[in-house]
């Protein structure tokens, strides 16, 4: 399948052998006193395929990591970053065969730098780091509540491409998770109103008694029931969701009630069942917060229509 994606792109790359890799370099460094080299290498779908001629002992490939890397190179979200392509002194592949096939699958070139030399044992070490989260680049690009900001903007963006339906919004999907660079533009256009509504979940939740919704729930609700300037209504809606205000005998004091006995008694319930829930406690309070001391939500269906 490969092989033939190379035929149909008609890629205009010169055929190379393994020997002759080290021709593409543009930069070249040896560390003093180590078997280690580092070279800045322009890596076509050509080479990438020569590359992976020497990937002999590697973990299997992910062929959904795949597609997510080959969609973010076809659609100008790769960036070049650094992170390295490594072959050890047996000239095998220890890490970078993901993006090495996405390349290959969307018929592009990139500058990656290539480290050769490592100890075959190697591989164990990898990727045991701690990552960097959005939520770090955020904080690293001077935004404030950026913990608060960074969940924010994954569950608008989650609510966006799934709608309301059931079967997608349930899933836990990392490939439809927005990367680190996407949030941080995301961020960038929209710092003003984010941080607004960042600010008021974070002030709401502080004066509860009892935490019984993350500020991810609260500011999803927020812009879920009001988008970018929610009302002073869906504001004190959010306050009865957390507790903070009170109406005895409404679906607020119903659903709080119900929140609150899961966390004081450590039970996890459904996220989906929970939002679908809040939305329906939500079309009652804005029809003038009428007595309600049952209702119910069926995590089967999709979330209820939003009164506006």
């Amino acid at each position: 399948i490969i092989k033939n994606r190379l035929k149909t792109n008609k890629l205009k790359t010169n055929k190379m052998n393994t020997n002759t890799m080290r021709t593409q370099d543009t930069t070249f460094t040896r560390a003093l006193n180590s078997n280690l080299s580092v070279n800045l290498v322009y890596i076509t779908p050509y080479l990438a395929l020569e590359y992976l001629k020497c990937n002999k002992k590697n973990r299997k490939a992910d062929k959904r990591n795949i597609h997510h890397l080959a969609s973010q190179m076809t659609n100008g979200l790769f960036i070049e970053n650094g992170e390295s392509i490594v072959f050890d002194t047996n000239n095998e592949l220890k890490d970078g065969q993901h993006r090495l096939l996405a390349i290959v699958r969307s018929g592009l070139s990139f500058f990656i730098p290539v480290v050769r030399g490592v100890r075959p044992a190697s591989m164990a070490t990898y990727d045991t780091g701690k990552n960097r989260t959005s939520s770090d680049i955020l904080y690293l690009n001077g935004y404030k509540y950026p913990s608060a900001i960074s969940s924010l903007i994954k569950a608008i963006y989650k609510f966006k491409i799934t709608g309301s339906k059931h079967g997608r919004f349930a899933a836990n999907n990392r490939y439809e998770s927005l990367t680190n660079q996407q949030v941080l533009e995301y961020c960038d256009k929209n710092y003003e109103w984010l941080k607004d509504l960042a600010k008021n979940i974070i002030t709401i939740n502080g004066k509860a008694t009892v935490t019984v919704l993350n500020n991810q729930t609260l500011g999803l609700v927020l812009y879920m029931i009001g988008g970018e300037n929610p009302s002073e209504e869906a504001y004190q809606f959010v306050k009865h969701l957390a507790g903070v205000v009170r109406t005895e005998e409404t679906a607020t004091s119903y659903l709080y009630a119900k929140l609150h006995k899961s966390k004081v008694n450590k039970e996890p319930l459904n996220t989906y069942w929970i939002l679908g829930m809040i939305l329906k406690a939500w079309n009652y309070f804005s029809e003038g917060n009428p007595p309600v001391k049952y209702f119910k939500f069926n995590v089967s269906q999709d979330l209820p229509e939003i009164n506006k």
